[in-house]
């Protein structure tokens, strides 16, 4: 599993399907991969299966994944001479010494590193130096270079790490997934020494998956890890692994044209390790424990758990959509994480079906049927409800919380409501849109936050704890009150007399 390097062209021969191979040249550069065919015999770029396969000119094999093509390619011609030639958009490239069917359930194994990995797992003690390096330093250079003398001063240095490469290996419903620190290093010399740290996770599978589930189930790793750093990661590098118990394994380099990465517009400030949600270092078996469980009900959830990370990564951009989809994520939860529907008394049921038989009879129209839908709702568990036994999650676990919170909540949904119903306001929200954001900030933190409570995170200590802010949370947290002090004053004043 290689960085990524930044652009790259190269050239080499792809086959379209079972048609004679067409010359092209492949450049490697986020959404503007491309690979551009041509030849002078006519060829079809538009493939059923969308996948490429080709060999670059250093005999490096590449399978093009997902690709984006013209139904018939472009023609020049200059004089009596001309070419056909097509322009191709891959989502993916994968590259190494074999080419793959990803539809095939070959690939055991997928890892990749973030950009914030070393923040995530951050742990001082794993590298070091030794300023006063005098007392170790002859004995060292001595069995370093046992056959000549090396001469040593009084300004020697020592650097090291500690050569714990493992830091978290957790089963999961997803496969084995591990942590492990792989240092790079050099040899020393003239131009020095130095010992760099590269955090790398890995999934290891249960059963050969195919490609786009490999890569799925990487992709939700990457969402959670960057819930728990306070931003959303950039991919730095994607790799796979395939036939680990045969005779012939193989390792491949995967370039993801459409990469999960921050949009540096909005981008939220460097995260500080002392934020990080649930620690693998300082608390491995609560970090296994809540991975664990969280990745346990990601079938069930993750409708709802894929909203709340595209409203998460918009970090410091707020708007009127964003409150939208974070109420709403709590509408798709499954049933097993919101409320039962409320049992109706013996008078609004017979009220309710008295009602439907009078609103039926009449003609068609938009009133009828809102009413008629209003009936049907009538005992259902309403967003508020849902809102409000999300956030009882908290109240279980950190009696602390102050009982106005409710009223936070049910004003975000009110606020939600405007926006979607046009409903009447409780205040100028656009005028006070500091508390729109107050509310989307609620509704977020209280849908991430149960979800990690139930999976075995420790709020009652992390309220606890100190904070830099460098997490939404922890920054949420600390402005919660003047949040709650905004409310009550942007209430007061609408109800005063103009």
């Amino acid at each position: 599993m290689k960085k990524k390097d930044g652009k790259q062209s190269r050239s080499g021969k792809f086959t379209l399907n079972s048609q004679n191979e067409v010359y092209g040249e492949l450049k490697i550069d986020g959404e503007a991969s491309s690979l551009y065919l041509h030849d002078k015999e006519y060829f079809t770029p538009a493939i059923p299966d969308r996948c490429i396969k080709g060999v670059l000119h250093d005999l490096t094999k590449v399978t093009l994944i997902d690709c984006v093509a013209p139904p018939v390619p472009g023609s020049y011609s200059r004089g009596e001479e001309g070419y056909h030639f097509a322009e191709i958009f891959p989502h993916y490239v994968v590259q190494g010494d074999r080419h793959i069917d990803p539809n095939e359930e070959i690939i055991h194994e997928v890892s990749f590193l973030v950009d914030d990995a070393a923040t995530l797992f951050s742990d001082f003690d794993a590298f070091g130096s030794v300023l006063d390096a005098r007392p170790f330093i002859d004995e060292i250079v001595k069995a370093h270079v046992p056959n000549r003398r090396v001469e040593t001063g009084e300004d020697a240095r020592l650097i090291y790490f500690t050569g714990k490469t493992n830091i978290s290996t957790v089963e999961t419903v997803y496969g084995k997934v591990s942590v492990d620190r792989q240092p790079g290093f050099d040899f020393g010399g003239a131009r020095g020494a130095y010992i760099q740290n590269k955090v790398v996770i890995t999934i290891r599978f249960h059963t050969g998956l195919a490609f786009r589930e490999a890569v799925s189930r990487a992709s939700v790793l990457i969402d959670y890890l960057g819930m728990l750093v306070g931003r959303p990661q950039n991919l730095i590098a994607l790799g796979l692994r395939i036939g680990i118990e045969t005779d012939s394994p193989a390792a491949l380099d995967v370039d993801w044209s459409w990469a999960p990465k921050r949009d540096k517009s909005i981008e939220s400030s460097q995260p500080n390790s002392f934020d990080v949600l649930v620690d693998a270092v300082r608390a491995p078996t609560e970090f296994a424990n809540v991975l664990k469980n969280w990745l346990e009900r990601q079938e069930a959830w993750h409708g709802a758990r894929w909203r709340f990370f595209r409203s998460f990564e918009k970090q410091r951009h707020y708007d009127p959509d964003r409150l939208i989809g974070a109420a709403n994520m709590f509408d798709i939860l499954p049933s097993s994480a919101v409320p039962s529907d409320i049992a109706l008394t013996e008078e609004l049921s017979r009220a309710q079906i008295a009602s439907r038989a009078m609103f039926r009879d009449l003609p068609q129209s938009p009133e009828r049927d809102s009413v008629l839908g209003a009936l049907g709702r009538l005992g259902k568990s309403s967003l508020k409800h849902k809102v409000r036994y999300r956030a009882q999650k908290l109240f279980d676990v950190a009696t602390e919380w102050d009982p106005e919170f409710f009223k936070v909540t049910d004003a975000a949904v009110n606020c939600r409501n405007y926006y979607v119903h046009g409903t009447e306001p409780q205040f100028d929200y656009d005028r006070n849109f500091d508390l729109v954001t107050f509310f989307t900030d609620t509704l977020e933190f209280v849908f991430a936050a149960s979800d990690l409570v139930e999976a075995g995170w420790d709020l009652k200590s992390w309220m606890t704890q100190g904070t830099t802010m460098s997490h939404p949370f922890g920054r949420y947290r600390v402005n919660y009150r003047i949040g709650l002090k905004r409310l009550a004053e942007a209430l007061s004043n609408a109800k005063a007399p103009a």
